[in-house]
């Protein structure tokens, strides 16, 4: 029996990743540096300054260092996180809450974004609990943070239904044993591979997950 529901922020609940990815991109090009299809299965879901020295390992300390400060201002700075939210994410929290599910976010954001996410866009009734960025030992495709979710919930993995976006994220899932949905991606090229169900509109998932 399905008693929780944990979800992804970044590509799932907000549109960040989207948005962030072209900003990635338009600024790789912009510094002369190539961009192409297997970039964006790089990047997506990845630190930027983790990903950023593999895809071009021959730009040097400076360089790295000048483009991520290029990037973080716009990625990161004076976003809103309201207008962001992803397209029926609200209806999706609501009708999960209303129903008696437990509902928890892991991602890969700092606990203070997190925070502000759920602030600005009333979730904080919601959410029953997080798990950030700043939790974890290991990064997704690690489920360490997923099973750290589930233990603050009182929940086993068979009782778990996860909402990914990202392959990075669908490996945590199922590295956690849990069934995982996947919102899909159509905007730009991204693998999301190995998920149970995939879905186009958040509201979709209440469908499913009451079946399960």
């Amino acid at each position: 029996m399905i008693k929780a529901v944990l979800f992804d922020l970044d590509g799932v609940l907000i549109e960040t990743e989207y948005r962030n990815i072209r900003i990635k991109a338009d600024i790789c090009r912009k510094h002369g540096l190539k961009w192409d299809d297997s970039n964006f299965y790089t990047a997506a879901a990845r630190p930027f300054a983790r990903m950023l020295p593999i895809m071009y390992p021959e730009l040097t300390e400076g360089q790295v260092k000048e483009i991520l400060d290029e990037y973080r201002p716009l990625g990161y700075v004076g976003l809103d996180y309201h207008r962001l939210r992803t397209a029926g994410a609200s209806e999706l929290l609501q009708m999960l809450h209303d129903q008696g599910y437990k509902i928890a976010i892991v991602s890969l954001s700092r606990t203070e974004k997190i925070n502000e996410v759920l602030e600005v866009n009333d979730w904080e009734n919601l959410i029953e609990c997080f798990v950030s960025y700043d939790d974890v030992e290991k990064a997704k495709p690690d489920p360490d943070g997923y099973f750290k979710a589930m233990k603050k919930l009182g929940v086993s993995p068979d009782e778990c239904v996860i909402i990914e976006d990202s392959q990075v994220g669908i490996e945590a899932a199922k590295a956690a044993g849990c069934v995982c949905i996947c919102r899909k991606e159509n905007r730009y090229p991204i693998e999301q591979n190995g998920a149970d169900y995939y879905i186009d509109d958040m509201p979709e998932a209440v469908r499913i997950i009451n079946e399960l």
